[in-house]
């Protein structure tokens, strides 16, 4: 009888072993299958080309891209967005070698300009959180720049380099061109942030823009 009931308990303590390595082998399948969408389908691998980024991100840098959320939330201003250039042709588009990298300064249908390295915002100043360099050109930003319901105005993180909206052959960013958001840089591992913070210097009383209507 109890060489019975041993038996009985043998089979069922193997039975229980089967079930939980069964679980583990599909827990396993699903955490790669999952890794592979977000990979794949979330995720996108970019290279920065060029310097108009620094400090923020170096020519050459490898970057991750936040390719879902553009779906479901526009870009903020402040963000750092990958995209492809409004001049790009169809066979070109898809080629990573086309992706520029930019932050947004100017969201859609607001009315930008720079005043002595300063962005306004609708009239107003805009503080931004980062201690950018106001000793540039405004370039076509110099007079204002209405902006259409698509249209992001964006610029470099090196304001010296003219690179980016405020040049007449850069012009803005169409939101059908962005790709997503610039979040991680994977060498060095950081999240991507910006140059040293402001020291909170105002704007002067000669940078007013122009109030007259357009």
């Amino acid at each position: 009888m109890n060489l019975r009931f041993e038996e009985e308990a043998k089979k069922e303590r193997k039975k229980k072993l089967i079930i939980e390595l069964i679980r583990y082998v599909i827990e396993i399948i699903l955490v790669i299958a999952l890794a592979w969408v977000i990979i794949n389908f979330a995720l996108k691998k970019v290279i920065m080309i060029g310097n108009s980024m620094e400090n923020t991100i170096s020519n050459g840098q490898e970057l991750l891209v936040n390719t879902v959320f553009k779906n479901f939330f526009s870009p903020k201003r402040g963000s750092v967005i990958a995209f492809y250039p409004e001049n790009t042709s169809d066979d070109e588009s898809g080629s990573d070698s086309n992706i520029l990298i930019r932050r947004v300064a100017g969201l859609p249908g607001e009315t930008i300009q720079m005043i002595e390295g300063i962005i306004y915002i609708d009239g107003e100043p805009l503080e931004e959180k980062y201690d950018f360099d106001r000793k540039v050109s405004a370039g076509r930003a110099e007079e204002k720049i209405h902006l259409g319901e698509d249209e992001y105005f964006v610029l470099s993180d090196k304001r010296t380099d003219l690179d980016d909206s405020r040049s007449d052959s850069f012009t803005t960013v169409k939101s059908d061109n962005i790709i997503g958001d610039v979040f991680l840089s994977l060498e060095p591992l950081s999240f991507i942030s910006g140059p040293d913070e402001q020291s909170g210097d105002e704007p002067t009383e000669s940078g007013q823009p122009d109030q007259t209507e357009e």
